[in-house]
């Protein structure tokens, strides 16, 4: 992939802020094409999702037709105008991973992204909606990663889903000024079930007390599940890796970082 580094450098684990992305750099260096493949991905999937959240001179249907071509690209078309990173996605070493399985969790992951797209506007989701959309989100990201380090699917379970859920919204939380900011709910509200909403009604239902029950009910629903990695279907040290990220960097770091008032800050920046 060097050819390609000056278009996918930006989008590089290494430039990401959170500590779980910027681990991913060492991967190459453990486990050669396997590793490599998954920074690429990650890569990958960073461009694309700046492109559907951030492209303000984009139209949403532009936006659409811009996700079906990547779907399209995800089951082996080839565009006659790719763009770099599309030619960076097609020149990834699918030699060293299950291609077909991984192909169908980047279409996956490519949905979810679609549903980003098609709620901007504070269109409002249902608790079941925004579970379905979480699971849509991180679930094939836990898939691809292992399917691609240990060519095998990691069978994950209910409990894994449960804790996989709560680690999003905990996500959502933390970026619910930044959301908020490109007009996407990510929160279920209890005021509104249905249609569509704005940010002072966001921001009212998420008042203090809300956002910060909300918070450690999430964080105990992690820490119960914690133990659902023992029995995925992968190698005992990743499985420790997984567990001690979870303790380290979500039980102990986040009750500290995630509050409502840093998380609104970018809705009061000019």
């Amino acid at each position: 992939m060097i050819e390609f580094r000056g278009v996918w450098n930006r989008y590089r684990p290494s430039k990401d802020p959170y500590v779980a992305a910027r681990v991913l750099e060492t991967l190459p260096h453990l486990v050669g094409d396997r590793g490599q493949f998954v920074v690429g991905m990650f890569s990958y999937f960073r461009w694309v999702d700046d492109e559907a959240d951030e492209r303000i001179d984009l139209t949403k249907t532009q936006k659409l037709a811009f996700l079906n071509r990547q779907m399209r690209l995800a089951d082996g078309f080839s565009p006659k105008d790719p763009l770099p990173m599309e030619q960076f996605f097609q020149n990834l070493p699918w030699y060293a991973v299950p291609q077909q399985e991984i192909r169908e969790q980047v279409k996956v992951l490519l949905s979810s992204i679609v549903d980003d797209v098609n709620c901007q506007g504070y269109v409002v989701r249902s608790d079941r909606e925004i579970t379905d959309y979480n699971l849509r989100t991180v679930v094939p990201v836990v898939t691809g990663l292992f399917l691609a380090l240990n060519g095998r699917s990691p069978e994950p379970n209910s409990s894994l889903f449960e804790l996989l859920d709560a680690y999003i919204r905990l996500g959502s939380l933390e970026g619910l000024g930044d959301d908020l900011k490109l007009g996407v709910v990510k929160l279920p509200l209890t005021s509104k079930k249905t249609g569509v909403s704005n940010i002072d009604e966001v921001l009212t239902e998420y008042n203090k007390n809300r956002f910060n029950h909300d918070k450690w009910l999430n964080l105990l629903k992690i820490l119960r599940a914690v133990g659902a990695f023992r029995s995925l279907n992968i190698p005992a040290w990743q499985k420790i890796a997984c567990m001690s990220y979870i303790c380290a960097d979500v039980l102990v770091k986040k009750p500290l970082c995630i509050r409502r008032a840093k998380a609104i800050k970018p809705l009061l920046r000019e």
